[in-house]
């Protein structure tokens, strides 16, 4: 078994939840609610070096996988807010992700942020330390726990958001579900 780093990337709380987070347990393990105190733990290439493609030089500075400590400016910005505690980081949703024989649900947050590049209030989206600013008008449904997916699969032309009920289902398509589930 090779060894855990010290840095652990695990969202996993217990056997069925999962944080938002970059982690659930250690020092990656911040959130908006309670910031790290500092933002050496978002110089990737210190932290997680594994998680790189070998042909990245890991002497060079990467900033949310960012080459450019501006580009990752709005997440600096709010992560400062957030230890600020001054509402700038209020958080809209946050669900745990959770996982059993019938059911998967994405561990999500969103807070609110405002870009300053951009004069815009948004939400910023967070899964498993991963980033996505969208403005309000662009995602209105974020408070709610609901995120408009804007590409289609493939080359299809139109996105379609299949809901069921997984005891509604059939026998075999039950079974189907469950298969689907654990992969």
């Amino acid at each position: 078994m090779p060894a855990r780093s010290r840095f652990s990337t695990s969202t996993v709380i217990d056997s069925e939840y999962f944080v938002p987070w970059l982690s659930a347990e250690g020092p990656l393990a911040y959130s908006p609610t309670k910031p790290p105190a500092r933002d050496y733990f978002f110089q990737y290439t210190w932290i997680l070096p594994g998680i790189f493609d070998p042909q990245v030089n890991l002497g060079e500075h990467r900033y949310f996988g960012s080459p450019l400590k501006s580009s990752a400016r709005f997440l600096f910005d709010f992560w400062a807010n957030a230890r600020r505690g001054d509402g700038s980081a209020l958080q809209r949703y946050c669900q745990f992700g959770f996982f059993s024989h019938n059911e998967l649900r994405t561990p999500m947050a969103a807070c609110h942020h405002v870009r300053h590049d951009r004069d815009t209030p948004g939400s910023l989206l967070i899964q498993h330390g991963s980033y996505q600013w969208a403005s309000l008008e662009d995602q209105p449904s974020v408070p709610a726990g609901e995120v408009s997916l804007y590409r289609g699969i493939g080359q299809a032309t139109r996105f379609r958001c299949l809901r069921f009920r997984p005891e509604e289902l059939s026998p075999a398509n039950a079974e189907i579900w469950r298969k689907y589930l654990r992969v």
